[in-house]
């Protein structure tokens, strides 16, 4: 009895520890909110789509987005439409900065996350899990409806608050 005593005593700093992590973690999923989001479906032929979304910043420090991943692509960057010599072209951002209390927003023609190298066509109806990266290392998961690129109106997509 006293050494599972012993073991139990050792074991309550490192659940504190954990505790705290968790607790945290929660925390900044709570800090960023992600709504109206959406992948496009594929072009038949093509292995490239994009993701638009509003991504919120609830809390009272900038965050940056520095990428994001997900099983159905090994390649994900964030891009911009920029006009250049009278011409809209798209490029590759390294990071997107979401200052406090504030929103940026996805959408076409605008910022955007460009997905590449997809295994497999994106359906209209289908839910695609990304996860968002930002540069101090913390994450938060997302699961995004597949919308046609012919959609008429947006369909509000429910909240998402993700861990």
């Amino acid at each position: 009895m006293k050494k599972l005593t012993d073991q139990i005593k050792q074991s309550v700093p490192l659940l504190a520890l954990l505790a705290g992590l968790i607790v945290n973690i929660q925390a900044f999923a709570e800090t960023v909110v992600v709504e109206h989001g959406y992948i496009r479906a594929t072009i038949p032929g093509t292995t490239v789509s994009s993701a638009y979304m509003e991504i919120k910043n609830t809390s009272k420090q900038d965050i940056v987005l520095i990428g994001a991943t997900s099983k159905v692509s090994d390649r994900i960057e964030i891009h911009e439409h920029v006009m250049n010599d009278e011409m809209m072209r798209m490029q590759q951002r390294e990071s997107l900065t979401i200052a406090a209390n504030d929103s940026v927003v996805l959408q076409p023609s605008g910022y955007h996350l460009m997905i590449f190298n997809l295994a497999e066509p994106l359906k209209v109806d289908a839910n695609v899990e990304l996860t968002l990266q930002f540069s101090d290392k913390k994450t938060v998961n997302i699961l995004l409806p597949v919308q046609s690129i012919k959609r008429k109106k947006q369909k509000e997509s429910a909240h998402h608050h993700h861990h």
